[in-house]
C-alpha cells in the first residue's frame, strides 16, 4: 500500500510538472546531491525473553540526497526524498560490505526569501523536515535482505544561486528485521552535508 501511494505522488508531481523547469520554486522540482555523513549506530539483537546491544559505533560516510516533488508556491516544496549514508564495515563474519543507511520520506521545504513576482529569484535560506521509511542494507551484495523501519529528518540550507543549494540535514533511524525467531535492530543517528543541483 505504501508503494502504490509513494507511485501515485511521483506520478501526479511529474504530470503537474510537464511545464515545468521555467525558473521558478514554484511547480515541479527534482534535485540530486552529495556531500559527507557522519553516521553514529548501534545494534541490538533480542528474543522473547533477553537482548544484547552494541557499543556505539562511529563511521564517516560519502552521502546522497535525492529529491523529487512539487512547489505550490515559491517559498514551500512538498516532495519525496530519499536520503542515505554509504560506508563499509566489517560484517559478523568478518566480510568488508558496505551499508547503506537511509531514509525516504514525504517533506517538506519553506524558504524565508519573499514571494517575488514576474518570475524573479532571491537567494534564501530554508528549513526542512520530514517523516516516513527507513532502511539498513547491504546493496552491493548478492543476498541482500534490507532491515526496514521508520525515520524522520530536519534540516537547514542555502540556496545561494539559483538551481544550488547547500544543506545541513540530521535524521534518524530504526530499521529492523526478524530472523530465526531473533529480532535484529540498528539505531541510527545521521548528519549529513550535501551540495546539491536541482531543476525548477
Amino acid at each position: 500500500m505504501t508503494k502504490k501511494l509513494l507511485l501515485l505522488f511521483v506520478f501526479t508531481c511529474i504530470l503537474t510538472g510537464l511545464f515545468g523547469f521555467d525558473g521558478n520554486r514554484k511547480g515541479f522540482l527534482l534535485g540530486f546531491g552529495g556531500g559527507l555523513a557522519q553516521v553514529n549506530f548501534k545494534q541490538k539483537i533480542e528474543d522473547d525473553y533477553d537482548s544484547i546491544e552494541s557499543d556505539d559505533e562511529s563511521e564517516t560516510a560519502f552521502a546522497t540526497d535525492f529529491k523529487i516533488g512539487y512547489a505550490p508556491t515559491n517559498q514551500l516544496e512538498l516532495y519525496y526524498t530519499s536520503k542515505v549514508a554509504w560506508f563499509s564495515i566489517n560484517n559478523i563474519n568478518d566480510d568488508d560490505v558496505t551499508i547503506a543507511d537511509g531514509i525516504g520520506v514525504i517533506g517538506l521545504s519553506y524558504f524565508f526569501a519573499p514571494e517575488l513576482k514576474s518570475g524573479a529569484w532571491h537567494s534564501s535560506l530554508f528549513l526542512s523536515g520530514g517523516f516516513g521509511l527507513s532502511s539498513w542494507s547491504t546493496p552491493m551484495e548478492e543476498d541482500d535482505d534490507p532491515w526496514e523501519g521508520t525515520g524522520y529528518f530536519l534540516g537547514v540550507g542555502y540556496e545561494f544561486t539559483k538551481h544550488y543549494r547547500v544543506s545541513i540535514d540530521y535524521f534518524a533511524n530504526n530499521p529492523s528485521i526478524d530472523e530465526m525467531g531473533l529480532t535484529f535492530t540498528t539505531t541510527s543517528n545521521v548528519i549529513m552535508l550535501t551540495f546539491s543541483g536541482m531543476a525548477f
